[in-house]
């Protein structure tokens, strides 16, 4: 049963957060903080299992991921952000932190994503990433993560390059992602490879 404290200045969120957590099974305590000056005696005082940091609101202090990186394992992060961060592969590349929840999602979607967290799988990719690809672009996406060029995927497959790059940019527009590199980390955090 695992112990968390949630950080956020928002009060709906923080508040809203708790119950909902309290309502799980697999969670024994919650603590929330609203002031990040308390933030690193918080984590002391109750040794939390996780921390769920608020970034969503932009009322956070730009040293708050550092200072929670600095104090805390980035393995026992969860930041509730939108999908829409650009940011997102900073924090998992530089900071180290995989897990997110996300405010767009259900209620329940974020159980289940709070819960699969808590057991130990990759938070990284949202749940409703599974079903937004289709068949050919899984294909397309494997081949590009093992290293294929466009016009080797192309021969492969018996369609055109043009095609492939199409593909290509349809997932980036689907995934909300920068370029290959990032396609080639979704694939490897989704188990495409």
């Amino acid at each position: 049963m695992a112990c968390v404290l949630i950080y956020s200045r928002g009060t709906l969120v923080r508040e809203s957060m708790a119950k909902m957590l309290q309502e799980l099974r697999s969670v024994k305590e919650v603590y929330t903080v609203a002031d990040q000056s308390e933030l690193s005696d918080k984590i002391k005082e109750s040794d939390p299992d996780f921390v769920i940091a608020d970034i969503y609101s932009r009322n956070y202090g730009t040293d708050l991921l550092d200072s929670l990186v600095a104090n805390y394992s980035p393995e026992r992060i969860i930041l509730h952000t939108t999908k829409e961060n650009k940011h997102i592969n900073y924090y998992n590349s530089v900071l180290g932190i995989c897990h997110f929840v996300y405010a767009e999602d259900s209620v329940d979607l974020i159980k289940r994503g709070v819960e699969k967290i808590f057991a130990g799988v990759n938070g990284l990719i949202p749940d409703n990433y599974s079903g937004i690809l289709t068949n050919r672009e899984c294909e397309v996406l494997r081949l590009i993560a093992l290293g294929k060029t466009s016009k080797e995927i192309a021969e492969q497959l018996c369609i055109s390059k043009n095609t492939v790059d199409t593909h290509r940019n349809k997932m980036l527009q689907k995934l909300n992602i920068a370029n290959s590199a990032s396609l080639v980390q979704f694939a490897y955090n989704t188990g495409l490879i």
